[in-house]
């Protein structure tokens, strides 16, 4: 039985990433050529430096944990770790269709770089913030949210919901939070208000993307974000990764469920983000990471 592989998202960049791969894995080198051709520019020149504020911004951000992901998925698949499910969290969602082949690594691609510039448009127009709110109910959350452009945007677990605004009312949103009993409010390192209404108007070029997109029936299953659904249904799978750019991510309920079918999970993305929390999901289920190029250099040399 095949393991449960998750892919990061958004806030997993770090700079440099790539490198070392690129420098040793020939698979690397030409998929990062094939990216540069496609995007149109040297998105291996943002990836490599060491300019976290470029890196960070969405349309690049977006693009290359992509890139990096469906590399190190390449390196290591046909080993003994092979997928029986997979998920990924919000724009980790697209590599994981990558990797149960619902699409070619291009079209994925192309998706991502119109999802990010469309969603980067957005965050110009308001200035958008995500916090994590840590050791409060949703629905506690969601009270204090309402008649605000703030809303719960990710269900991660039980103890940490991210929260979606513009930056303004984030801030006074964060202040009601505490004096109410959070635990902890933490920033998270994105430019954006992903996951809620402010992300809308970006949906219809995403929508129009995806629909004309080849979409195959995928070898294995994947959990849908937004709403933890097991599918293998091309359009279906479609419409469910257009509602989510506009809709909270239930990672929790995406996370039991596929702990139903396999109890091992590897986390594929540039850092292990989604480790922390699976082990607060359940402490029973068990978690790798591949992150970096020294966490896939056996493969390398086989």
């Amino acid at each position: 039985m095949g393991d449960c592989f998750i892919f990061s998202g958004q806030g997993s960049h770090r700079p440099g990433m790539g490198l070392k791969l690129y420098q040793h894995s020939t698979l690397a080198k030409d998929k990062i050529h094939l990216s540069n051709q496609i995007l149109g520019y040297n998105i291996s020149d943002i990836m490599f430096d060491h300019n976290e504020a470029i890196l960070r911004q969405t349309n690049y951000a977006q693009v290359a944990i992509y890139i990096y992901s469906c590399i190190i998925f390449d390196i290591i698949k046909d080993t003994n770790h092979a997928p029986a499910v997979v998920a990924g969290h919000s724009l980790g969602e697209f590599s994981a269709l990558y990797a149960n082949s619902t699409y070619t690594f291009e079209t994925g691609l192309q998706i991502v770089d119109i999802r990010a510039k469309a969603m980067h448009k957005c965050e110009k127009n308001t200035e958008g913030k995500m916090s994590a709110v840590i050791g409060m109910s949703k629905e506690k959350i969601s009270d204090i949210c309402k008649g605000t452009d703030t809303q719960v945007a990710n269900i991660n677990s039980d103890q940490q919901i991210v929260i979606s605004g513009s930056a303004k009312s984030i801030q006074s949103i964060s202040e009601k939070l505490k004096v109410s009993g959070a635990k902890r409010i933490i920033a998270l390192p994105v430019s954006g208000a992903f996951h809620s209404k402010l992300m809308s108007d970006a949906k219809p070029e995403l929508k129009k993307v995806i629909s004309n997109a080849t979409f195959n029936e995928p070898n294995i299953p994947i959990v849908s974000n937004y709403d933890a659904t097991l599918r293998s249904n091309p359009d279906e799978i479609k419409k469910a990764l257009i509602e989510q750019i506009d809709n909270p991510v239930l990672w929790l309920d995406s996370i039991k469920k596929l702990g139903e079918i396999n109890n091992n999970f590897i986390e594929i993305g540039p850092k292990k983000v989604l480790s922390g929390i699976i082990k607060k999901i359940d402490e029973l289920f068990h978690i790798s990471s591949f992150n970096s190029y020294n966490d896939v250099e056996e493969y390398l040399h086989v």
